[in-house]
């Protein structure tokens, strides 16, 4: 316990020297032609700011200087090894490419891409998912630190903001999937509409453009997942999602659920929430845990079915029009001690809920026999609800968004598709909607 105190003093310590860094960095003189990027905390290759950052790369990177920043040394060096400018966030040169930087893109918050050298850039918020769950300013749960942050008396909102300022400072931009989550968005970050954007998300583009996808991620993809995918296995893969409340929710019958697989010669992958760091010890043939750097969704094209709970996932999964089992056997528990929900479980669901370890084998038994039908009708308005677009061309009009709302239009970049490209019919879509 006072190791926990101790950290916490020597954190609002550094906080001291930080915010006078954060202030000043709003004087320095920003450079149009270098924008940074990062991903969850800075942790990560992932996600959206991954996705936008390699389609960048394809359009922009003959006129401006793309930069990844990172606390993660060994993402450094691989991005390094392609070709990519990529530094440590703390070295000089991240800290200088931050500093100079015109606009901070990133998936979650400005810490992604170093916050305290973000003052006076354009901050663009890539976002992470479909908002099944509430999130920020909308947290009810009195014992959340999030709704303390936002809802609490003064002095712990005080104490919160000066340990989180990234939560406080909102975006220039964030974009949205569609017009009923914008509004969630706009809500959450307590943003003006006109903030909030509908692009669809970069990193759904590779799962609606596998072309795309095999130049982009084909890498990435661990060697086990990919020679189940080529083999005549099903493969399931499993994505929970984190709990506020730190529980884990992988209390399997491990050696039932082993048996069961290999009898339905199939392999269940499953990778934790990045947030969450158990740990577990499963030496099993048919259920293999993937590293937690994995990007799923390099995964999620392999995948016959996917078994997730509350995870934004299950959203993004539906565009490949592939079986979804959920499996929330703490579904009041979740609700009461971690979050409400935007979209009730019951109500988006367009396969089985399962609420017990009994019913998910029954589950995959069904989808065994070829008797698992998803509920068509239903997943149909829920596409047309939560996905305006169901192309490729998220990224295209993300970048075009940057340059319409920061560039005045100036920027200009190489075409992603031909001119006589029919899929660039996405872009003049998008081109119309928006005039």
């Amino acid at each position: 316990m006072h190791m926990k105190y101790l950290r916490y003093l020597l954190l609002l310590l550094g906080r001291a020297v930080l915010f006078p860094v954060y202030f000043l960095s709003g004087f320095v003189p920003r450079r149009p032609d270098i924008i940074v990027f990062g991903s969850w905390g800075g942790h990560r290759f992932a996600d959206n700011a991954a996705a936008f950052f390699m389609h960048c790369q394809a359009t922009i990177s003959d006129r401006i200087r793309l930069v990844w920043l990172s606390r993660n040394q060994q993402i450094v060096k691989q991005l390094r090894a392609q070709g990519y400018e990529a530094h440590w966030l703390w070295s000089p040169a991240g800290m200088a490419a931050a500093l100079r930087a015109y606009i901070h893109v990133f998936d979650c918050f400005p810490k992604d891409a170093n916050f305290w050298f973000s003052r006076g850039a354009y901050k663009v918020n890539l976002w992470s998912g479909v908002p099944l769950k509430v999130f920020e300013r909308d947290i009810d749960t009195v014992d959340n630190r999030y709704y303390r942050l936002f809802h609490g008396n003064p002095a712990e909102r005080l104490l919160l903001s000066i340990m989180m300022p990234w939560h406080v400072v909102k975006p220039d931009l964030i974009i949205a999937t569609s017009d009923e989550t914008a509004a969630i968005t706009a809500r959450a970050f307590d943003l003006r509409p006109n903030r909030v954007h509908v692009t669809g998300f970069p990193r759904n583009d590779a799962l609606l453009d596998p072309e795309l996808f095999l130049t982009r991620d084909a890498n990435a993809v661990p060697q086990v997942f990919r020679d189940a995918v080529l083999s005549e296995s099903t493969v399931f893969l499993y994505l929970p999602t984190f709990r506020d409340n730190g529980i884990s929710i992988l209390d399997f019958d491990w050696d039932r659920l082993d048996a069961h697989l290999g009898r339905m010669n199939a392999r269940l992958f499953f990778k934790t929430h990045p947030m969450d760091q158990s740990k577990y010890q499963t030496n099993y043939k048919n259920i293999i845990q993937l590293p937690q750097s994995t990007e799923v969704y390099t995964l999620l094209p392999g995948a016959d079915c996917l078994i997730s709970d509350y995870s934004s996932v299950i959203f993004d999964f539906m565009l490949l029009n592939r079986p979804i089992i959920y499996y929330t056997p703490d579904l009041a528990d979740f609700e009461a001690s971690c979050r409400k929900f935007n979209f009730r479980p019951s109500e988006v669901a367009v396969g089985p809920l399962c609420m017990s370890f009994p019913e998910l084998l029954a589950a995959l038994d069904v989808l065994e026999s070829g008797a698992l039908n998803f509920a068509r009708g239903r997943q149909e308005s829920l596409l047309n609800r939560l996905h305006r677009y169901r192309d490729a061309h998220s990224s295209e009009r993300v970048l075009a968004l940057i340059n319409q709302r920061f560039y005045g239009g100036m920027m200009h970049y190489k075409a992603h598709y031909s001119e006589g490209d029919s899929k660039a019919d996405g872009r003049d879509s998008y081109k119309r909607r928006s005039d």
